[in-house]
C-alpha cells in the first residue's frame, strides 16, 4: 500500500504542472459559471412563462421576429446566398480563432 501511495506521488510531482492546475481550474470556472446561469435562465424563463400575459407576448414577439428574418434573409437567391456566406465567414473565423 505504502509502494503504491509515493508510486502515485512521485507521479503527481513530476506530471502535474502549475499550468496543467490552471486550466484546469479555469476550466472548472467555467462550468460553474455556465450550470448556474443556466439554472438562473430557467427559472426566469419559467416566471415569465407562468404570466399568462407574457407567455403570449413572447410567442407574438417570437413571430415576428420570425417573419422580419424570413422576409430580410431568405425571400430571394441573392438573399439565401449572402446569408450563407455570412454563417461561412463568421463560422471560419471562429475556427480559426480556436487553433
Amino acid at each position: 500500500m505504502n509502494f503504491n501511495i509515493t508510486e502515485i506521488k512521485s507521479f503527481v510531482t513530476e506530471n502535474v504542472t502549475e499550468d496543467i492546475l490552471k486550466k484546469i481550474g479555469i476550466t472548472a470556472g467555467i462550468f460553474f459559471v455556465v450550470i448556474v446561469s443556466q439554472l438562473l435562465i430557467h427559472e426566469v424563463v419559467a416566471v415569465i412563462d407562468a404570466i399568462p400575459v407574457f407567455n403570449g407576448f413572447l410567442q407574438l414577439v417570437g413571430l415576428i421576429a420570425l417573419i422580419q428574418f424570413t422576409r430580410n434573409n431568405l425571400m430571394t437567391q441573392d438573399q439565401r446566398d449572402a446569408l450563407k456566406e455570412k454563417v461561412e465567414t463568421i463560422y471560419s473565423e471562429v475556427v480559426s480563432d480556436e487553433e
